[in-house]
């Protein structure tokens, strides 16, 4: 017999206790590792101009915009064929990267694919946001082409 804090246990009862006990503890850690843990949502919302505490900005603005959009454009060779406005959509992703760029007026198809690649191509720029964290935002610009 052993005695056990007072308590006098045998040998076999001892072992009982211990294989009762080392259960439980493989319960309780199974039951730990399927537990649900909270996985934080990316925000991929895509946000328009209005309620945005930081607008997105080009490098320099509106107007390097243009000036780079136009030197591009009159390289591919389409200097004499277009001038004018043309209407660009197009969303500023979280990196300052641009994507769905969509021409809405102004160029035929040809054309329309060439500045969309001159936009794509484009430097980053600095993201909108909002809650102090960068989102994704919905972006509308006249671009001077041909001038």
């Amino acid at each position: 017999m052993i005695d056990v804090r007072g308590m006098n246990l045998k040998l076999e009862d001892k072992k009982s206790i211990m294989k009762k006990i080392m259960v439980l503890l493989v319960l309780l850690c199974t039951v730990q590792g399927f537990a649900q843990t909270a996985v934080a949502k990316e925000d991929m919302n895509i946000y328009n101009m209005a309620g945005l505490q930081v607008k997105p900005e080009f490098p320099g603005g509106v107007k390097a915009l243009n000036a780079m959009v136009n030197e591009r454009y009159l390289q591919s060779g389409f200097a004499s064929e277009v001038k004018g406005k043309v209407y660009a959509i197009f969303v500023i992703e979280k990196d300052g990267s641009l994507s769905d760029i969509k021409i809405l007026r102004g160029l035929d198809l040809e054309k329309a694919k060439t500045l969309v690649g001159i936009l794509k191509d484009c430097p980053k720029w600095r993201p909108g946001q909002l809650g102090g964290k960068p989102v994704r935002v919905m972006y509308s610009v006249p671009l001077e082409i041909g001038r």
